[in-house]
């Protein structure tokens, strides 16, 4: 299992092809920029078990290759997202629960939760890459254009993806900041799986209600107020899009 973290950042597509050319990234990337299609297969069972449980299922083809990847836990905090990952490759375009790898999955893929798993959502996007030392710190950046789309429903992807390899998580925002001051660009708190599901379930237009954080008994009174900042942020942060497309 490894963890994964990243920040997210929503951006126009031609501030994104604006960002391409900046000579920023020239100066600080240690290999180049390369572009490849990815497409991915997310599963879940009819009554979405998976999402409720705050776990996302995948099938993701690159090139030639097929992996499958398990995704659950962590958090998302002024669009950064830390997220558990347990990743495998396949043979085809199916689930295989055969490898021993599948062993460390068992309690969050029970059997009888993996005889109900179906096709529920795609995203299809290209990806350009490149790895970049910042202050220390490697950064891969990614640029994702393309869709998330569901048998009735579309919506696009434009974001800027900014995941840690190794050094402090407060790199990201610091290159973020940097990034900033090249193209406008807010911060994604909803990952694609995410954007897929809202759009499966008719939620992708409507306001995002906000929830009573859960303060621990014994969480001093700092603790308690930065819980609650947190919260809010989410929310606002939840409804940003919706509230600047409105009509």
């Amino acid at each position: 299992m490894a963890v994964e973290t990243e920040l997210k950042l929503r951006i126009a597509p031609e501030q994104l092809a604006r960002l391409k050319r900046h000579s920023l990234l020239g100066k600080h990337q240690i290999t180049r920029p390369a572009t490849r299609r990815l497409y991915n297969i997310y599963y879940d069972t009819p009554k979405l078990e998976l999402h409720k449980s705050a776990m996302a299922l995948r099938l993701r083809r690159v090139g030639r290759q097929w992996l499958q990847t398990l995704k659950g836990g962590g958090s998302v905090k002024a669009g950064l997202h830390q997220r558990n990952e347990w990743e495998m490759p396949v043979s085809r375009a199916a689930l295989d629960f055969s490898s021993p790898q599948v062993a460390e999955w068992e309690k969050y893929l029970p059997p009888t939760l993996r005889k109900k798993l179906q096709p529920v959502f795609v995203t299809d996007f290209s990806r350009t890459s490149r790895m970049l030392d910042w202050q220390g710190a490697q950064i891969e950046l990614c640029m994702d254009h393309g869709e998330v789309h569901t048998e009735q429903h579309g919506t696009p992807i434009c974001e800027l993806e900014l995941e840690l390899k190794s050094g402090e998580p407060g790199r990201l925002f610091e290159l973020a900041l940097a990034l900033l001051e090249i193209v406008p660009f807010e911060l994604e708190p909803v990952s694609k799986a995410e954007q897929g599901y809202r759009l499966l379930t008719g939620y992708a237009d409507k306001p995002v209600k906000g929830v009573v954080p859960d303060i621990a008994k014994r969480a001093t009174l700092a603790e308690a107020l930065q819980t609650l900042i947190w919260s809010c942020l989410l929310h606002l942060q939840a409804n940003l899009r919706g509230a600047m497309t409105q009509r």
